[in-house]
């Protein structure tokens, strides 16, 4: 009956501790697009710069006011400003509000999902620390079981470590295959994974703007969407993989213990 309640334990603690390293990568992925449109300096001027993005508006407007409208735009996604109703640019020598009502509704769809993640990333760090620390207990009660309080106590980290990291490191399996194949998709046709991404996000059609009339989408091309997805993969990548490196540390050092 010990063996048969062990096993379970064991079972428990393993998928506890997949799930925590997936809401992890998950919580490092919506750091990663913060970081992207918040804390890398300059980022979207190189960009701008690198594509010549003012050419393709419908009007003369400067990079300067390419720049400033998008660090407004992100202003708002992220509730720092209230609304974009004051946002100008200069386009042919005319300053005027920039963003049209379409583009103005769209972007509210996607402030409530900037929003959003930023919230879910809480509620993510708080479940995986929940089942880390069921883990913890649990791998406590099924030593101290087998072992003894006293015989038990210095098996018990080695143990919680160790499953927790084989944890993460399944996770992470789980999440470079499924983004392998998001690569795969994006590299033989951005468009439709570009547009597949809307579809699942948005519950309309406000992200169908029209470049004749809607400057956002001439300013925020795919293009640029495209470099944003490979540097917020990057940055993903460094952290993951960094945090794997450790867990594999652990692993060794603990199976020689």
């Amino acid at each position: 009956m010990d063996a048969l309640s062990s096993g379970k334990d064991r079972i428990n603690e393993r998928i506890a501790a997949f799930i925590a390293g997936i809401l992890i990568l998950v919580v490092i992925l919506i750091t990663a697009t913060e970081a992207l449109c918040y804390w890398i300096p300059g980022w979207w001027r190189k960009e701008y710069a690198k594509y010549d993005t003012p050419q393709y508006v419908t009007g003369e407007m400067s990079l300067d006011d390419a720049v400033y409208i998008t660090e407004q735009m992100l202003e708002y996604c992220i509730g720092h400003i209230d609304t974009l109703d004051d946002t100008e640019a200069t386009i042919d020598g005319v300053t005027a509000p920039f963003f049209t009502e379409r583009e103005k509704q769209h972007l509210a769809d996607c402030r409530n999902i900037f929003l959003g993640a930023v919230k879910f990333r809480i509620i993510a760090v708080l479940a995986a620390a929940a089942l880390l620390i069921a883990v913890w207990f649990s791998v406590q009660k099924r030593i101290e079981r087998v072992h003894g309080r006293e015989n038990g106590s210095a098996l018990i980290w080695p143990a919680f470590a160790r499953v927790t990291s084989k944890g993460y490191l399944k996770a992470l399996a789980a999440f470079i295959i499924f983004a392998l194949f998001l690569i795969i998709v994006g590299m033989h046709d951005f468009t439709f994974l570009f547009t597949k991404f809307h579809h699942v996000f948005f519950d309309n059609d406000l992200w169908i703007l029209d470049p004749r009339k809607d400057n956002l989408v001439n300013v925020m091309q795919e293009s640029v969407f495209s470099d944003a997805a490979v540097t917020i993969g990057s940055v993903w990548a460094v952290c993951s993989l960094c945090l794997a490196a450790a867990a594999a540390a652990v692993i060794k050092k603990t199976s020689r213990d």
